[in-house]
């Protein structure tokens, strides 16, 4: 699966057992870099019960974001809507 993570895009994996960096902080910091400013981004949704540590771990490697949503666990068919919704609100192509 994380052969798919392209070396030019933002890959973004939300888990669960992320406690320190969350999504609204993480594409903050993202935004600051001019080059960085609307990338291509890549989502990966982790299946019905989550990811195991050994993924994450191989997603790391690949230089992917791993980020929080908060202390709530979504549903994996609502994980990959909440999280599309909030990126895109955040690059402010929501209207907002």
């Amino acid at each position: 699966m994380w052969g798919y993570i392209k070396p030019w895009a933002l890959s973004i994996v939300p888990w669960e057992g992320e406690g320190g960096v969350g999504l609204h902080q993480a594409l903050g910091a993202l935004h600051n870099d001019p080059h960085q400013a609307h990338p291509e981004i890549s989502l990966f949704i982790g299946p019905e019960g989550g990811w195991a540590d050994e993924e994450v771990g191989l997603a790391r490697q690949r230089s992917a974001l791993i980020v929080s949503l908060g202390p709530r666990i979504l549903r994996a068919e609502t994980a990959g809507l909440v999280t599309a919704a909030a990126i895109l609100y955040h690059y402010g192509e929501l209207g907002g």
